[in-house]
């Protein structure tokens, strides 16, 4: 029932909830007209009243006069809930063990789907990014190496609030992309944070500069400090990106549905995480190369 940004259409009940958080004691009326310009399917006035009515029930809002607020006691009952999932999943040593790896260590995870793979990489790059808060390191910024930036238009809303939580801890994400497209060029077009920066480099031109290295388009590359998150998706999915890619040639023919469905199409996504300092390193000075030649 909690708002979450990243959502394309969330639940009636959690942008109301949203709405309050913000602004206590609004009518009924004055609630609907703020509701209806974020909701983005179209609800009646009386449908909306039955969900007010239902959340006044359920103890969720309080009605005082005309005048709407959330109830006091349900919101205490929120505040602990948070504290008790924050401690559970963000603050127990137990629970982080498998992101939070020891120098040296590297795990591997499959799952059946990309968006599968790609939530268990946001949480982890969240979770190193609340690690860095408490522990030193010389460049805590975020540094990424892939052939398509795939995830900023498929899922923008999702890589917004990524970059927030980044720009929060004061950190930079620099991106270095290999295909020079236009739906590659397209993320510094919708993506707004400060704190977000790409480069589109050369890829066989860097191929060729490492043949000594697996240099392959389906892969993946993010690094915070002494940690690395490597992704790959399966060969057929990767392939129908690529040809979407290579099609589109304007905005106009830009669908971002069209590639965030492969994203639940079935096939092996693979996700590396480890904790290595001496390859972070390398493809952290790999991006500020790249950087560099692109001129940034």
């Amino acid at each position: 029932m909690i708002y979450d940004s990243r959502l394309k259409i969330n639940a009636p009940e959690s942008l109301i909830l949203a709405i309050l958080a913000k602004k206590p004691k609004l009518t009924s009326k004055e609630i609907f007209d703020f509701f209806s310009k974020k909701y983005p399917k179209r609800m009646t006035i009386q449908g909306f009243y039955k969900i007010i009515r239902r959340m006044l029930d359920d103890r969720i809002l309080l009605k005082e006069n005309a005048h709407i607020s959330l109830d006091s006691f349900w919101v205490n009952e929120v505040v602990g809930f948070a504290k008790t999932i924050e401690k559970t999943y963000l603050k127990t040593d137990s629970n982080l063990t498998d992101i939070l790896l020891d120098e040296g260590e590297s795990k591997t995870y499959d799952f059946e789907n990309i968006v599968a793979m790609d939530n268990v990489w946001s949480h982890g790059l969240n979770l190193v990014r609340q690690y860095y808060a408490d522990h030193e390191h010389p460049d805590k910024n975020a540094y990424s190496r892939n052939y398509f930036s795939v995830f900023h238009i498929a899922r923008t809303e999702s890589e917004n609030v990524n970059l927030q939580y980044f720009e929060s801890s004061s950190m930079q994400w620099y991106m270095a992309s290999g295909s020079d497209t236009f739906l590659n060029h397209l993320p510094s077009k919708l993506i707004e944070e400060e704190n977000y920066h790409q480069c589109v480099f050369d890829f066989e031109k860097f191929k060729e500069a490492n043949k000594d290295k697996l240099i392959e388009k389906n892969y993946w590359a993010t690094i915070i400090g002494d940690f690395v998150f490597e992704a790959r998706f399966p060969k057929y999915v990767f392939e129908l990106i690529e040809k979407i890619y290579a099609e589109t040639q304007s905005i106009a023919e830009f669908n971002a549905d069209k590639i965030s469905s492969l994203f639940l199409e079935p096939g092996k996504t693979y996700l590396t995480v480890s904790h290595d300092k001496k390859k972070a390193e390398m493809i952290r000075q790999e991006v500020k190369a790249l950087y560099a030649e692109c001129g940034k």
